[in-house]
């Protein structure tokens, strides 16, 4: 009689642990310009819904060469109790400079990160990426010269991007000249997702590499914590 009750109970754990590992992470990525007016928004959710996950950015103010650009950003999740955070900080060189020196800190510590992130990336499927821009200027032959640059640009991107991640559907990418005057707002949509299961285990791998290196773990802790 205990016998078959565990071996229900077991039945059902592998069950409801094969369910998780082949549900999804969906990824949706929204980013706006109009004119002044700048919204980027970053939503994920896993376990079928139950956790959630919001970053966006409402605002990017260009203050100066020196200053760079002030940035107010938002960010929410459900994470048991859940929390909501909004601040904002100057994106300018020495900002990126502090990135770049962070970025090559876990580089050189964590054995193929590199190739642990491409890896990664060729599990994530993108169903949908759309990304159609409105450009004119004062001149004609300006808009023109624009015009081709953000073809080079989106293509160029685009194709990066298709050797990065697996995409599902062809990108829509669409550029719109006008002639009566300045003007630029575009529009960029992503979503994909990716395999619970193997997010999961990239996250014990990537975790084992960390731990093997003399203190690997206390400088990922400090760059996430500070990031």
């Amino acid at each position: 009689m205990w016998m078959w009750i565990w071996i229900g109970i077991i039945s059902c754990i592998i069950i409801f642990g094969v369910v998780i590992a082949r549900s999804y992470i969906d990824i949706k990525i929204l980013c706006n310009k109009v004119q002044e007016d700048d919204y980027i928004s970053i939503k994920a959710k896993m376990l079928f819904g139950l956790v959630k996950f919001n970053y966006q950015i409402r605002q990017i103010s260009f203050k100066g060469f020196e200053q760079g650009f002030l940035v107010k950003r938002e960010q929410k999740d459900n994470f048991l109790a859940g929390h909501k955070t909004r601040d904002k900080f100057e994106f300018d060189f020495h900002y990126l400079q502090k990135m770049y020196d962070r970025v090559n800190l876990l580089v050189k510590y964590t054995p193929d990160l590199i190739r642990w992130t491409k890896k990664i990336l060729r599990h994530v499927h993108c169903s949908i990426l759309t990304w159609e821009t409105h450009i004119g200027m004062e001149d004609a032959a300006d808009t023109a010269v624009a015009s081709g640059a953000m073809w080079a640009i989106k293509g160029t991107a685009t194709g990066w991007l298709s050797h990065l991640i697996r995409l599902q559907h062809q990108p829509e990418i669409q550029v719109h000249t006008h002639f009566h005057g300045p003007q630029f707002t575009t529009e960029f949509r992503c979503i994909a997702k990716i395999r619970f299961g193997h997010a999961m285990v990239a996250g014990v791998i990537l975790l084992v590499r960390v731990v093997k290196v003399k203190g690997g773990l206390k400088l990922w802790q400090s760059i996430l914590f500070k990031a």
